[in-house]
């Protein structure tokens, strides 16, 4: 197991992508604090435990750090994958709609570093993966704050990579294309027609189809484990080729 014993945090774990990593990791050994906005479930298993923060506050950060310090004393993998995707223009922005994107989306992630690098250095091969979108690597229409968040997150995580690397901690990020997440179903919504927002998918990604959240899993606790021990800075697309075409 790749990750037997190691203790890892993840963020945005309620459904889609944040839910498939932290079952895989639980699967491979992991022990896993997952962040949360709401009530954790009854059931848990055994090596999970929840933990609800409001990830663009600081003084939750500052609590959760000191939490995991106390149980855990280190932590061996951060994954930054809370986030939130909403639509507009120029126009239709408004300065407190892109605050609110971009703290969510980028605040909440050097908040979460800023905090876990402490704990990170305690470990001996630790490593970061944040969740950034296609739209960080592409333009994309009626998405100004979302896709701005995205690609600043790309720029953080190669800065952040080479200010860790003397401290052998990786930094990584994957860029999703569409997902069958809550993220894309609200775009569903928007279109209002199910055989135009098929079609639209279908048309944006050369494979034909939209990611499983588990497809996007993968390559997240691939670059979490040691097989991907010699990588950093790097942003890796999983879009069905949508990227390149």
């Amino acid at each position: 197991m790749r990750f037997k014993n190691k203790i890892a945090l993840v963020t945005g774990t309620s459904s889609g992508i944040g839910k498939k990593i932290v079952d895989q990791l639980i699967k491979e050994g992991c022990i896993v604090i997952a962040t949360t906005r709401k009530d954790a479930p009854k059931k848990i298993p055994k090596k999970l435990e929840y933990y609800k923060i409001d990830v663009t506050s600081q003084s939750e950060w500052n609590a959760l750090s000191k939490y995991i310090k106390k149980k855990y004393k280190k932590l061996d993998i951060l994954i930054n994958n809370a986030g939130v995707r909403i639509s507009g223009d120029i126009n239709t922005t408004s300065l407190d709609l892109w605050n609110h994107i971009i703290n969510t989306n980028l605040t909440s992630i050097f908040l979460g570093c800023k905090h876990c690098i402490p704990l990170l250095k305690k470990s001996k091969n630790a490593n970061i993966v944040n969740l950034a979108s296609i739209t960080s690597i592409r333009g994309v229409k009626n998405m100004l704050a979302y896709a701005t968040s995205k690609s600043a997150m790309i720029t953080f995580t190669s800065s952040l990579a080479l200010d860790l690397a003397k401290n052998s901690i990786r930094v990584n990020a994957v860029a999703p294309g569409a997902v069958d997440t809550k993220m894309v179903w609200s775009l569903r919504k928007e279109i209002n027609s199910q055989a135009k927002f098929d079609k639209r998918m279908k048309d944006a990604h050369p494979m034909g189809r939209i990611a499983k959240p588990q497809e996007i899993a993968n390559v997240v606790c691939f670059l979490a484990s040691s097989d991907a021990s010699f990588m950093t800075g790097l942003t890796i697309p999983v879009d069905g080729g949508r990227s390149i075409r």
